[in-house]
C-alpha cells in the first residue's frame, strides 16, 4: 500500500494523507493550536506540529509540500526541514513556485469530473518574472491524463498591495500559455484591498461579504462600510464573469471547477452559476490554501511520475 502525505505550509497549514491515491485523512493545524489560519513561521524552527503526532507510526513513501510563494526558497526550506524532522518518510518533493495548479488539482480530485476546466482566482500565491508579478487568476484544462495551464493573469506585486498601481497590460505567450501582465488588482487581491478600506482584518472576508447584502436596508451599520462591501462584491463578480467568458475562448468543455481563496465567496459563486446556466459548476470544498495539500499530493501521484 502506497502512502503519501501532502503538506501545505502556507496559511491554513494542512495535511492530506493518501493511501493508494485515495484521501483518507485531512487536518488543519489551526484546529489543534487554536491559531486562526495558522501559517508556519521560518523563525520558529522547532515548532512541533500537533497533527504530525497522528502519523508517528507511519512511514510515508513520499511527502509532497505546497506553499504560497514567500519569494525565496531560503524562507521555505527551514519550515520544510522542521516538518520532515517530525516524520518518517522515504523521499520528499517540494516546488515553491507551484500553487495555482495545486488548487486546480484539489478541485478536480473532489469534483469527480472526467475532464474539466479549472478556474483559479486567488490573492496571489505564486510569481512569474522573478519575484515581481503575483499570479491572481489562472485557467487550466484537466483530465485523467494531464493538467495544463492555458491562461495566467499576473499583477505587479513588488509595490505595496494597496497603492501605486497604474493602468496598463501586456499579453504574452510562452510555451502556448497566455500570460496577461497587468497592474490591475483583481479577484482575491482586489477583495483584500476593499477589506482593508472597510476597516476589517485579514480573515474577516466573510463579514464583509455578509454586510454587502444590507446595502439598501435601514440600519445602524456604517453606510460607508456597506458601500465598500457592496462595491467589492459587484466588481469582483464582474471579474469572475469575465474570466468564465475567457474560458469560452479556450475550450468547449462544459465542466468548470472553481478554486482559489476568492471562491470562498459563496454569494458570488451562486450568482456566477446563475449567470452561466450552460455550464456544470463544481466549487472546490477547500478552495483556500488548505486544499493545496490535497492538490499537491494528488498531482504528484497522478501526473508527475
Amino acid at each position: 500500500m502506497r502512502k503519501v502525505l501532502g503538506v501545505n505550509i502556507s496559511h491554513n497549514c494542512s495535511f492530506a494523507y493518501f493511501e493508494d491515491k485515495v484521501l483518507k485523512e485531512y487536518y488543519e493545524e489551526d484546529r489543534f493550536n487554536k491559531i486562526k489560519a495558522y501559517i508556519p513561521d521560518e523563525n520558529e524552527p522547532e515548532y512541533e506540529y500537533e497533527v504530525l503526532k497522528k502519523f508517528k507510526n507511519i512511514t510515508f513513501d513520499t511527502v509532497v509540500f505546497s506553499t504560497h510563494d514567500r519569494g525565496y526558497i531560503q524562507l521555505d526550506q527551514p519550515i520544510v526541514d522542521n516538518c520532515l524532522n517530525q516524520l518518517k518518510y522515504n523521499e520528499y518533493q517540494f516546488n515553491n513556485r507551484e500553487h495555482h495548479i495545486y488548487h486546480a488539482a484539489c478541485g478536480y480530485y473532489f469534483s469527480k469530473f472526467d475532464d474539466a476546466i479549472a478556474v483559479v482566482s486567488d490573492g496571489g500565491g505564486e510569481t512569474i518574472i522573478s519575484n515581481q508579478f503575483k499570479t491572481l487568476q489562472s485557467i487550466f484544462t484537466i483530465d485523467k491524463k494531464e493538467v495544463y495551464p492555458l491562461f495566467k493573469h499576473a499583477s505587479n506585486g513588488r509595490y505595496d498591495y494597496f497603492n501605486n498601481f497604474v493602468d496598463g497590460s501586456e499579453l504574452h505567450q510562452v510555451n502556448d500559455i497566455d500570460f496577461l501582465i497587468t497592474n490591475r488588482k483583481v479577484g482575491g487581491l482586489k477583495y483584500l484591498n476593499y477589506l482593508k478600506d472597510a476597516g476589517f482584518e485579514y480573515g474577516e472576508e466573510g463579514q464583509m461579504m455578509g454586510m454587502a447584502a444590507y446595502i439598501n436596508e435601514i440600519t445602524t451599520l456604517d453606510k460607508e462600510v456597506l458601500k465598500i462591501a457592496n462595491k467589492a462584491q459587484k466588481e469582483t463578480l464582474q471579474e469572475a464573469i469575465e474570466l468564465i467568458y475567457k474560458v469560452k475562448e479556450y475550450s468547449e468543455c462544459k465542466n468548470i471547477i472553481l478554486s482559489g481563496g476568492y471562491h470562498l465567496n459563496c454569494s458570488n459563486n451562486f450568482k456566477l452559476v446563475k449567470h452561466f446556466p450552460e455550464y456544470n459548476f463544481f466549487v472546490d470544498p477547500i478552495p483556500y490554501d488548505g486544499g493545496t495539500a490535497v492538490g499537491a499530493a494528488y498531482l504528484y501521484e497522478n501526473y508527475k511520475k
